[in-house]
């Protein structure tokens, strides 16, 4: 059996669901990885974030199943980034259920170490796919994810008209999400308010 670790956009059901069939998902920390805003993905001219080996860092994410066919799909979803494996003693589980004994778990890492500037900006629909996600695991978690990420700058508004092709159908958890921003990376929102603005 082969696992998935999701530290980004496939943290969100709605999103994996729109690449391929997953089994359930369970929030988890892994030691050893770091992410940050960093991966300029092909055909998309905006900022991704992306895991990088780092011995002392900490990512929060989810981890779920998937067969060979759906894991080709994913591959194919993540191109901008290279699967490795990660070892499941790095695992630590976030909530009551049991991390397996056997399959090997797989994550996306970042193949470059670029940063988000003026025509690569982190765009606000891309964010709010993941905190939405995040926010399924509790408020917590949410917070969590802010703190294990580096490299807030340059956020884009695009709620209007969404430029990442996965963007969110339902609105009601902007407040929310909002909220999160505010609280955990007020100099980012204070920020995207300009940005939002430019003509």
């Amino acid at each position: 059996m082969n696992y998935i670790f999701g530290y980004g956009s496939l943290i969100c059901s709605d999103s994996r669901s729109r690449t391929g069939v997953s089994g359930p998902a369970h929030p988890v920390e892994v030691q050893g990885i770091a992410r940050k805003w960093s991966v300029h993905v092909p055909d998309y001219a905006a900022t991704a974030v992306g895991a990088h080996s780092d011995a002392h860092a900490h990512c929060n994410g989810v981890f779920f199943a998937v067969d060979e066919d759906n894991l080709s799909r994913f591959d194919v979803r993540e191109q901008g980034y290279r699967r490795i494996q990660v070892p499941w003693a790095s695992v630590e589980a976030m909530s009551t259920s049991a991390l397996p004994v056997l399959g090997t778990l797989w994550a996306y890492v970042g193949t470059s170490q670029a940063a988000p500037h003026a025509e690569r900006p982190i765009m606000q629909s891309y964010l709010d796919v993941i905190l939405n996600g995040c926010l399924n695991y509790g408020p917590d978690f949410a917070r969590r994810f802010t703190e294990l990420t580096g490299q807030w700058q340059h956020l884009v508004d695009d709620r209007t008209q969404p430029t990442y092709p996965r963007a969110l159908k339902s609105h009601d958890r902007l407040p929310e999400i909002d909220q999160v921003i505010l609280e955990h990376l007020p100099d980012l929102w204070a920020q995207k308010q300009q940005l939002a603005q430019k003509p």
